[in-house]
């Protein structure tokens, strides 16, 4: 079993480590992983919370090396805060997005815009950058050529699924577009998600994301032979769910319906309106 433990750095390669950071809850699962990426010249994916713990073990872990860039996948606030006390530490590169959701208090300057196509170019290794809206209109993938590995933020987690919030800027139909998008990446050996651990059959991950999402999809297409609510739509699909997880489960049916919508399946007035099929 992989050691999730926070502040722990574990080699998860020849170019890659991982460290936990202690934000472990309902949404982050054991925490938020920050990837160091490459040797003498590193890469930071993700710095996470604005805990001195974490940034210490970041630090620590390349005690002897240059921490070169800071890069974010995105700004949802369990991945970005620290990026400011440890840009100022190392003097590294903040790469990110150039835009933020509106909901999103990200207050950093970033050196480096990051877009589609674009190559955070390291000693003998590189990461291509993906933009892959969805989860966050600002969401970017980083593909590791060397290894044929990408990292993939919220985009795609391991032991669960990813939340697609349109009060955030989540986007259905994008998102599963971006998921294809992965898919098509040829002879892809990892994937190295912002929650969770490795997984190791990238292709098998993904076809169970997207089934998952087009199933839930056709629930709802199913429950709306009356008129409902979103509420009411979540108490049908999910009976069980704890109250925590209420809110985003409404959020996700929405952001649903909100795709169907687009595609003349249904029609509603909003999030706390009625909703029925056409």
């Amino acid at each position: 079993m992989a050691d999730l433990t926070p502040g722990v750095a574990s080699a998860l390669s020849p170019l890659v480590r991982r460290i936990v950071a202690p934000n472990p809850g309902v949404m982050t699962g054991p925490g938020t992983n920050t990837y160091l990426v490459g040797i003498d010249e590193v890469a930071v994916i993700d710095p996470g919370p604005d805990d001195a713990s974490h940034i210490e073990s970041i630090i620590g872990a390349a005690m002897r090396e240059r921490i070169r860039w800071v890069i974010l996948t995105h700004t949802h606030p369990d991945h970005w805060p620290a990026a400011k006390r440890l840009v100022a530490r190392t003097g590294a590169e903040l790469s990110a997005f150039p835009k933020a959701p509106r909901a999103d208090a990200f207050d950093l300057k970033v050196d480096r815009k990051l877009g589609e196509g674009d190559l955070i170019d390291g000693t003998e290794w590189g990461l291509q950058i993906l933009h892959t809206p969805g989860h966050a209109p600002n969401h970017l993938c980083l593909y590791l050529e060397e290894e044929r590995s990408v990292f993939t933020g919220d985009h795609v987690l391991n032991g669960t699924t990813t939340v697609v919030n349109p009060k955030r800027g989540g986007d259905m139909t994008a998102y599963l577009e971006s998921l294809r998008r992965l898919k098509a990446i040829r002879r892809l050996t990892r994937i190295l998600p912002a929650h969770g651990d490795v997984i190791d059959a990238p292709y098998d991950k993904l076809d169970d994301y997207l089934k998952h999402r087009l199933a839930r999809e056709r629930h709802v297409l199913k429950l709306l032979v009356n008129e409902m609510r979103i509420k009411d739509l979540v108490a049908a699909i999910y009976p069980d769910l704890i109250e925590e997880l209420v809110e985003m489960a409404r959020r996700q049916v929405h952001a649903h319906l909100l795709k169907l919508q687009s595609e003349g399946k249904v029609v509603g007035a909003s999030f706390t309106g009625v909703w029925r099929r056409l």
